[in-house]
């Protein structure tokens, strides 16, 4: 499949500037599954056949060496014979910007061995507890589980959390939600795993205007601060390659309406 060759040679160039070893063919029932590996940690990019979808994943490696349990970090849905190159090149920038998260990064340059184990609150959890912020984000979950069998986390903060936020920052920087948005920001920053922090910084607060970022920044706690101002800049280099990503992906999006 050309579009597999295709997002797997974009993730192996990236990865191999990150530490990760050459792609690594593994068996899996879905559909053809390859793995990229560097101290415990691993990505997979697997190809489901029978529900033609790419999905980028996720997993601690355990002693021996073999994947743990997969977290999907990102889905986007393809049809072998009528998906085109544009968006198989919309997917794989989708997937980039995943993997180009600071703190993937930087846990895999330590390469320290149960780092992930020593937090356990996971992207459904922080997801959980905006819908206690934002009650409306229930049904939109719900649909999220029915449409693609379960949730793409950076898929969904971006399209369903992040307006809000944006919104709740520009009209009420001073209220109660916005004050609960950034306690709940702080908790899981400190106790989330890899993929939340990763979510929270990446996928949620560095995608909202520069005023509403700023209006977050003011009022989370210093850990989280620090980490964002980095998180900014590296963002602050990357505007051509965002824009670009972001015009190739309106043309990936109407196909996955269609299944």
């Amino acid at each position: 499949m050309k579009a597999f060759e295709l997002i797997e040679t974009g993730l192996q160039e990236e990865l191999a500037k990150q530490g990760f070893s050459q792609a690594q063919p593994l068996e899996d029932e879905a559909g053809k599954l390859v793995m990229f590996s560097a101290a415990d940690v691993a990505y997979g990019l697997l190809y489901d056949v029978k529900h033609q979808r790419f999905e980028l994943r996720s997993t601690t490696l355990k002693e021996d060496g073999q994947p743990g349990a997969w977290r999907s970090l990102s889905l986007w849905l393809f049809d072998e014979k009528e998906g085109t190159k544009a968006d198989a090149e919309s997917i794989l920038n989708d997937f980039l910007e995943v993997v180009r998260g600071p703190k993937r990064v930087a846990v895999v340059q330590q390469k320290r061995r149960g780092k992930e184990g020593e937090r356990s609150v996971d992207p459904l959890f922080f997801v959980n507890r905006l819908v206690n912020i934002f009650p409306e984000l229930r049904d939109e979950l719900n649909e999220e589980k029915i449409v693609y069998g379960q949730v793409r986390y950076v898929t969904f903060i971006k399209a369903h959390v992040v307006p809000r936020c944006e919104d709740l920052a520009q009209k009420y920087p001073d209220s109660d939600p916005v004050k609960k948005l950034c306690s709940l920001f702080d908790d899981m920053y400190k106790n989330g795993d890899l993929d939340t922090r990763s979510i929270v910084t990446i996928s949620l607060l560095n995608s909202l205007s520069d005023s509403a970022f700023q209006v977050f920044t003011q009022r989370v706690g210093e850990e989280l601060q620090k980490d964002l101002k980095f998180t900014r800049k590296l963002k602050g280099k990357k505007i051509k390659p965002e824009k670009k990503k972001k015009k190739k992906k309106v043309v990936a999006k109407p196909l996955s309406n269609d299944h």
